[in-house]
């Protein structure tokens, strides 16, 4: 039997591509590392872009000046292994896992919708044997389904299996956000509270991609400044799967409040009021789940 084949970390491949430009002297010291400009260059998220930095830190290169922003502080020896290179996946099940998660999340494959693996494996130019593959990571996060014969199947959720996930979630991230309110950073709080405010200025101009984006990466970052690993990588999946149905309630009105109620959370958060933490992020979670379970009961077919 052949041994599961391991997904490389997308973080770990941005912080060695960031090495090498550092190597490179694509950057100098004191100039700022941009996570946004990272994430837009390599079409990755802003978790990923900031994770990577964060190991940049970790090692010297990178430091936070007065006002917080990561910069340059150190360059790493010229070596020869620092060649220039493009980023790219160097994994092509990664990078099919990547491909496919993105049009889940930006809902070009729809709840019930089947994904065929030859088509995709033709269009992406890669083995139907790489898309079975990341397909089958994608069904243990609970996004697809198998189909014997047919292909995939995009996760059909019915409203109480959205009302079961959010009901984990409430047990969840309540624990999370009890140890995060200690151990959030203050740099983490003003990065959240940018996105937070960029996405309550943009309004209906934002798109559904967007607004999914800073949720999963909201939710995301506290469960992870919590420091338990295992609960973080827990809420991982029921976050995203919750996604795949909110895309309804991103269309239709919840969207501004669900962001108004992400602020409220992180004043909370800044004041380090664990009680009022906690009791923010269950009523958002609360909304959410009534407002979402009832657009998905009547939604347009």
């Amino acid at each position: 039997m052949a041994e599961p084949i391991h997904r490389q970390s997308l973080t770990e491949k941005v912080y060695q591509h960031l090495k090498v430009q550092l190597a490179r002297r694509a950057l100098k010291v004191g100039d700022r590392v941009n996570a946004r400009q990272i994430a837009n260059d390599l079409n990755v998220s802003r978790t990923t872009a900031n994770k990577a930095i964060d190991q940049l830190i970790s090692d010297g290169l990178v430091t936070t000046d007065d006002s917080r922003h990561p910069v340059v502080a150190a360059l790493p020896a010229r070596l020869k292994v620092h060649r220039e290179s493009a980023f790219e996946f160097l994994n092509q099940t990664d990078s099919t896992y990547e491909l496919l998660l993105e049009r889940l999340l930006r809902g070009a494959f729809g709840p019930g919708e089947v994904i065929k693996e030859r088509p995709l494996a033709i269009e992406i130019g890669v083995n139907p044997a790489t898309v079975r593959r990341a397909a089958e990571w994608l069904r243990t996060e609970g996004l697809l389904e198998r189909l014997p014969r047919r292909g995939w199947r995009v996760t059909l959720l019915t409203p109480r299996d959205l009302k079961d996930v959010y009901e984990i979630r409430l047990l969840l991230e309540p624990m999370a956000i009890t140890s995060a309110v200690h151990r959030i950073t203050e740099q983490q709080l003003d990065d959240l509270e940018q996105q937070t405010q960029r996405l309550i200025e943009l309004g209906e101009r934002a798109t559904v991609y967007d607004r999914r984006e800073a949720d999963h990466y909201f939710h995301k970052a506290i469960s992870e400044a919590s420091g338990n690993a295992i609960l973080a990588s827990t809420l991982d999946p029921l976050i995203r799967k919750a996604l795949i149905v909110t895309t309804v309630g991103f269309r239709y009105g919840r969207a501004a409040r669900s962001f108004e109620e992400h602020r409220e959370i992180l004043a909370a958060l800044r004041a380090r009021d664990e009680a009022t933490s906690v009791k923010r992020v269950k009523a958002h979670l609360r909304n959410a789940m009534k407002f979402n379970a009832e657009i998905w009961e009547r939604k347009p077919s």
